[in-house]
């Protein structure tokens, strides 16, 4: 019964190719670790120009399927450049946000709320969110026990931001004292008084550090915590 084997000289051919891509034979494959079982972008090149290498020139062989495959290597080589990427740029703005949460602590803003801390000369500031046009508009300032210790008239005024301060003293120009104050404010339209809302300034003492899609949000001593989109003014 005849027999299939290779020649001495098929076999030198296919050995030279072997060692030309780096491949090992099965024999020596066993020898050293479990075969691979996939091939990647390195394998493949190194096939390629192999082929390349020991092809006929008169009779040049189809690369149509390994060049598909290495359009595709390219491919994912690109998303994964892209991922690194976006990864780094991730990590940026990361570091961005924490510069910037920082950056506002210690600051005095403004933001609604109707309890004004005295600032170093015992006074207070703020400001009334008027919704709409007023005929007349009055700030009252109450001490914490509610004592009444000061009415403001600011007349007239469009919609938007009044502000309004005080100096911290009584009708004599004596200094009250008071480490905070509450306030009130009155708009009139026409024959109609309704309340107003308040803004008054305070320090941040507290930034969060917000990931994702989470809104940054600060502690305002005074009034509590509130969001960056209540941030009305900031005093530098």
């Amino acid at each position: 019964m005849a027999t299939s084997n290779i020649s001495t000289q098929a076999q030198q051919s296919l050995d030279a190719l072997l060692s030309k891509i780096g491949a090992k034979k099965l024999s020596d494959a066993q020898a050293s670790s479990a075969p691979k079982t996939t091939l990647g972008q390195e394998d493949f090149l190194k096939l390629m120009t192999a082929q390349m290498s020991n092809q006929d020139p008169f009779q040049p062989q189809s690369n149509t399927e390994m060049i598909a495959q290495m359009a595709q290597f390219s491919t994912v080589t690109g998303i994964q450049q892209l991922n690194m990427t976006m990864s780094s740029v991730q990590s940026e703005i990361a570091q961005n946000r924490i510069a910037t949460a920082a950056s506002f602590v210690g600051r005095t803003v403004l933001v609604p709320g109707s309890t004004a801390l005295a600032d170093s000369t015992g006074g207070i500031s703020g400001a009334v969110d008027l919704p709409s046009a007023a005929t007349g508009l009055t700030v009252q300032i109450s001490r914490s026990s509610g004592e009444l210790v000061k009415t403001i008239d600011l007349g007239a005024n469009p919609s938007g931001l009044v502000g309004f301060s005080w100096d911290g003293k009584d009708a004599k120009g004596n200094p009250i004292g008071d480490n905070n104050y509450t306030v009130k404010a009155i708009m009139t339209s026409g024959s109609t008084q309704s309340a107003a809302a308040t803004d008054v300034y305070g320090p941040i003492t507290e930034a969060s550090i917000p990931t994702g899609n989470e809104t940054q949000t600060f502690t305002v001593e005074g009034v509590g915590k509130i969001n960056l989109t209540d941030i009305k003014s900031i005093k530098f």
